[in-house]
This record gives C-alpha cells, structure tokens and sequence, in this order.
C-alpha cells in the first residue's frame, strides 16, 4: 500500500508543523510496517512543503495477544485488558460534567474535520484536566499536564472561548 503525507510549512510560527506530520503518520500507519519512504521538499506557488510517499504493509493482529488459554482448552481475555476506571469519574459537579461532553463534542467536531482520532486532539484524560483546572488563559492552560506549548497554540483559543463562554452562561 502507498501513502503520501504532505505538510505546509506553517509561517506563523516559522516551521513545520512536526506534531500534525506525526499525528498523520501515527494514524494513516497504524498497526502497519514500512518498507520504504522518500521525504522531499516542494515548492508550489511560493509555498513550501515537506511531502512523504510511504510504502507499507498492514500487519494483522494475532489473536493470540488478546486471549490467553487456560488448561481445559477454553480461553479467557488478557486481565490487561480489562478496562481501566474512567477518567471522568472524577468530575464532582453537573456543571462539570456538562462541560466535559461540551468539550467531547467539541474534540469530536475537530477530529471529523482534521480527519484524526479524537485522542490525538486530545485524551478523555486531558478534557477532564482542563475541567478541574478552570484555565482562564493560555499560560494556564499550557501548564496542564499533556496540554503543553503545540496544543495550546493549536486549539487553546477555542478551548478558552468554551470554557468562557461555558462559565458566562451558567452563572
């Protein structure tokens, strides 16, 4: 299978965007191998990009790392995959678990447009974070733990405007 991933160079923040070339990566390739790539960079209509073919192969997953067998011959799931306490569980209020979904649905309407998983935009973990915290600014917002510099240039302007906005309305 083939890939091209391309990436414009950002001239606001006089770079390429290295965190949205490895969401692409991270997604497009997942549970794949590559076998080869050829980086280039193009210039078109003054613009430059950096832009990757990938050749790769999808590796099935074995069903032997989900499912252990047990003497008798019946199997049974991994323990490790029993699923973990949620981190919402830790929201007090129904304000803020209201402000949780408002903040899911806003990470769900990004993901279809940016065309990533929701957790690359940001994790369940993360939104629940950003609720017990109350950021009023990007400083604040910056200092959550898995939020840093990239994400707060990237989404903190409309995650501030949700949670002012969010604040404004039900007081």
């Amino acid at each position: 299978m083939f890939k091209i991933i391309t990436l414009p160079f950002d001239e606001d923040m006089e770079e390429f965007d290295q965190d949205r070339l490895e969401r692409e990566f991270l997604f497009a390739l997942k549970d794949s191998e590559i076998k080869k790539y050829k980086p280039e960079l193009v210039e078109i209509d003054g613009r430059y990009y950096w832009t990757v073919f990938v050749e790769y192969e999808k590796i099935k997953k074995k069903e032997s790392e989900n499912v252990s067998f047990q003497k008798n011959g019946e199997f049974r799931k991994n323990q490790n995959l029993e699923k973990k306490s949620l981190p919402e569980a830790e929201l007090q209020t129904k304000k803020e678990l209201e402000l949780y979904r408002v903040l899911r649905e806003w990470r769900r309407e990004q993901s279809d447009d940016l065309g990533y998983p929701p957790y690359i935009i940001a994790s369940n973990r993360l939104l629940v974070e950003i609720v017990k915290a109350r950021p009023k600014n990007s400083l604040e917002l910056s200092k959550i733990k898995g939020m840093g510099e990239k994400k707060t240039k990237e989404y903190g302007r409309e995650i501030l405007l949700i949670l002012e906005n969010f604040y404004e309305a039900s007081d």
